[in-house]
């Protein structure tokens, strides 16, 4: 069953060129698959309805990526588990003006205490409603963006995520020297990172 938690399956042809809908064999739990050019095979499961998506290689076989999805069951059952215990999603509308007048509170003290940390002027901040990250970060244009979903997760995640994005502002890459700044700033970010969780 599409878009629940179902582990039902069918089997269907393999078509390894075309992106389809796949149902797995018996022994795996119910995906959709997409074929891209790529080297590995990637699963994730979709907030909020647990729908779990599949990507691989073009010559992958469906037995082979069957055999795959099967080994990962025990972290599929526990992502979604993950998934059913979330609030639901934010939308437009009252709820995510109060996120966005409380991250506003939070920030007219986290972002130039943070900026006078880092020796950097106060970057634009926007403030949205984002599906797939917490935080993006423009050096080139000094912007940063805030998912409006941190409100909800309290003002310690709301400034790991600032500290995040603004040490982007002097590393962009995910290297040495970016994690130098982060534990220097801010030494319990990795705690912080592992209670925030995915989106």
């Amino acid at each position: 069953m599409r878009g629940g938690f179902s582990n039902s399956s069918h089997t269907v042809l393999d078509m390894p060129r075309t992106n389809a809908e796949y149902r797995s064999g018996a022994t795996a739990p119910e995906y959709t698959l997409t074929r891209k050019r790529m080297r590995t095979i990637r699963l994730r499961v979709v907030p909020p309805t647990g729908e779990l998506k599949v990507s691989a290689p073009h010559a992958t076989s469906v037995a082979r990526i069957d055999a795959f999805v099967a080994s990962k069951t025990r972290w599929i059952a526990a992502r979604r588990a993950e998934i059913e215990g979330m609030a639901p999603r934010l939308e437009h509308g009252v709820q995510a003006e109060a996120c966005r007048e409380e991250l506003e509170a939070w920030l007219e003290d986290l972002l130039p205490h943070w900026c006078e940390r880092f020796g950097v002027e106060q970057p634009h901040i926007s403030l949205r409603i984002m599906r797939s990250q917490w935080g993006s970060c423009r050096a080139a244009t000094q912007r940063i963006t805030l998912n409006l979903e941190l409100a909800r997760r309290g003002h310690d995640m709301a400034e790991y995520v600032l500290v995040h994005e603004l040490s982007h502002l002097l590393e962009m890459n995910h290297g040495p020297r970016f994690y130098a700044l982060m534990d220097r700033h801010l030494p319990d970010w990795r705690e912080r990172k592992a209670r925030l969780g995915r989106l």
